[in-house]
């Protein structure tokens, strides 16, 4: 009975030393090489994205796709809408300048590089209103470089 105990209490104490370090590194962010700033209330603007593999960059706390090809391109209410779909067939839709919609040549139909930065937009809930003064800052595609 007592070597019951001793091994069900062994095995409690290993299971917990295999877990805890997962459980803590899935609430740590991934090592980038950057040192870690103070957070600040708000991003400064243009902060660059971290570039990661595959045409993946980080900008603020959210992942990105940059590469790949414009299927739509559409003007909204608080920006131009570039829908991208990579080379593996998923499709995004990102926010980006409104200048960009206007860019010559066309952009719809090639393979791009899109280079994003947090910038503080109109919030969506303003629906284009003018006099609305609320704000978002948003992963916003400030530029886009042709491949092809």
């Amino acid at each position: 009975m007592n070597i019951c105990r001793l091994i069900f209490a062994r095995f409690i104490v290993t299971c917990a030393a295999l877990l805890l370090p997962q459980i803590a590194d899935a609430q740590t962010p991934p090592d980038t090489g950057v040192p870690a700033a103070a957070p600040a209330a708000v991003p400064p603007p243009a902060a660059p994205a971290l570039i990661y593999k595959d045409g993946v960059v980080k900008v603020g706390s959210t992942l990105k796709q940059s590469r790949g090809r414009l299927t739509d391109i559409d003007k909204g209410d608080n920006g131009c809408y570039l829908t991208l779909v990579d080379d593996k067939k998923n499709e995004s839709i990102e926010v980006g300048k409104f200048d960009l919609c206007l860019q010559k040549p066309p952009l719809k139909g090639k393979k791009v590089e899109l280079t994003f930065s947090m910038e503080s937009i109109q919030a969506a809930d303003c629906y284009g209103d003018a006099k609305c003064k609320r704000t978002e800052t948003v992963p916003l595609v400030t530029a886009v470089k042709l491949l092809e």
